[in-house]
């Protein structure tokens, strides 16, 4: 699967790896998470590299993964600890080893480093302003379409009042101000601002820069796939977009708030989750629809003002794929 490397992907949700092995496709590969006694996640690819069986299948002996068809067993570093059909008096051969990846747990986000292995790796691309004091609840919601078209359509301003005309985009408010975007090797950054359309005038990227001074961004992309939509101070809606493979995405929706009160917390969380889920539905009737399904294969798009975020995104994601 093309996809930038040497970046920070999160692949599952911390609570989907308990101490059984887990199979899933992530990022164009099948691949096997599990965690040692100690509680920290492994990933490697799922293939024994005797007879090919999925390791997935197999289970989990101290702190090794165990094959089910022969018995091997393989340590967190990838390599095969035993053979049983050897014996244990028998050296067991380098080659006898399955290939890993770092992974990183932070945020309630198991995190894959795809790429060259470093010494030290940069930071997780994750919003600070989440890190402290939230409550959230997830979704996970799997779609048939390209990564590419799922961030793009959260990076879209101008769709609201049609796709969503009885949800978030009531009222009309097709025109579009800007939007303004700042767009940097970290990410994108989006102040929008959508209204009735009464024959005004759009303001110019000037007059867009000064107002969105000392305001947060109505939207942001963190690379390669992070999202936030500033609601409120005290709401916002988050995703992690993960590729599986050249024709799925899956999306770990987030609704981050502040509310303390237990029941009512949960409630809330739970009433909001199934709100993002029925908006985000509303998208995916149209999204499954473009084509072609990598929009970095969509020469023919002819862009207006309201898609510079999407615009920069493209320019972004084509840069990193060039410098693989």
């Amino acid at each position: 699967m093309n996809l930038p490397q040497d970046q920070w992907y999160p692949v599952l949700d911390s609570a989907e790896l308990k101490r059984t092995p887990l199979g899933a496709e992530r990022l164009g590969r099948r691949l096997v998470f599990w965690r040692t006694a100690d509680g920290a996640p492994h990933a490697h690819v799922d293939r024994c590299p005797h007879l090919g069986t999925a390791l997935s299948a197999g289970s989990i002996a101290g702190d090794r993964l165990v094959c089910p068809f022969h018995g091997f067993a393989f340590d967190a570093a990838g390599q095969c600890a035993h053979i049983p059909a050897n014996g244990c008096a028998r050296k067991v051969p380098k080659a006898m080893a399955v290939d890993g990846f770092p992974l990183a747990e932070a945020h309630g986000f198991i995190w894959l480093w795809l790429g060259q292995p470093l010494e030290s790796y940069p930071p997780l691309p994750f919003f600070a302003q989440l890190q402290q004091g939230w409550k959230y609840r997830t979704e996970i919601v799997d779609w048939p379409v390209h990564y590419t078209r799922a961030i793009e359509n959260q990076l879209d301003v101008a769709h609201l009042a049609f796709v969503h005309r009885s949800t978030i985009g009531r009222g009309g408010r097709s025109f579009v101000d800007g939007p303004y975007v700042e767009a940097g090797a970290q990410g994108i950054r989006v102040w929008t601002s959508n209204a009735l359309d009464q024959k005004q005038e759009h303001r110019s990227q000037a007059e867009l820069a000064q107002a969105a001074q000392g305001r947060e961004p109505s939207l942001q992309l963190l690379f390669p796939g992070t999202w936030l939509l500033n609601i409120t101070p005290g709401m916002k809606n988050f995703i992690a977009f993960v590729p599986i493979n050249e024709h799925s995405v899956r999306y770990y929706l987030r609704f981050y708030h502040r509310v303390r009160v237990p029941g009512l917390s949960w409630l809330f969380g739970r009433l909001m989750g199934w709100s993002n889920r029925f908006v985000l539905n509303q998208d995916r009737r149209v999204v499954v629809t473009q084509t072609p399904a990598n929009s970095l294969d969509a020469t023919g798009d002819r862009f207006i003002e309201a898609d510079r975020a999407i615009i920069a995104y493209r320019k972004h994601l084509s840069r990193l794929l060039q410098t693989k």
